[in-house]
């Protein structure tokens, strides 16, 4: 069974959605990020390019879902609009620390928050996963910064 399965999933310009319906078939990307990080904002601009033109033809290949370490949920909610129109784990949601103490993807500023787990990478980081929430690529950012629209090519798929 997959982490995800009975969540739901927040859509950056409104609604939800069933987490392993919107996965299905695709490749998912798990996009670790906060307001107060500096080196987050040009990755979610080319994150939010990047989804974008995957999905331009309407075949929407790719789904990221963003994990907030914001402060606060109104942080959250104020960072959300420099996003691209994907998916993210709710504030409220336990799944969105189980993710960051899963994948050790958290900021310098949380590491005494998450003592006794092994931290990973900072933020940002973009982790593919499986369904089986194996992780199929931990660089995505590195494979943004480098490749650019061409990253997601060698990523694989949720199922």
């Amino acid at each position: 069974m997959s982490q995800f399965a009975g969540h739901m999933l927040g859509k950056n310009r409104g609604g939800e959605v069933n987490a392993e319906d919107a996965f299905k078939g695709k490749k998912v990307a798990l996009y670790f990020s906060a307001s107060w990080c500096g080196d987050c904002t040009p990755i979610t601009a080319k994150l939010a390019t990047l989804y974008e033109m995957i999905n331009e033809d309407g075949d929407e290949d790719l789904e990221v879902c963003w994990v907030t370490s914001d402060e606060t949920e109104e942080d959250m909610k104020q960072y959300m609009k420099k996003h691209g129109d994907y998916l993210h784990v709710k504030y409220d949601d336990e799944l969105r620390v189980e993710l960051i103490k899963k994948y050790g993807c958290f900021g310098g500023r949380h590491v005494e928050r998450y003592a006794g787990i092994e931290r990973k990478s900072g933020v940002p980081a973009v982790v593919i996963i499986n369904k089986a929430g194996d992780v199929l690529q931990f660089n995505g950012v590195q494979d943004l910064e480098t490749k650019g629209p061409e990253a997601a090519s060698a990523w694989g798929k949720w199922d």
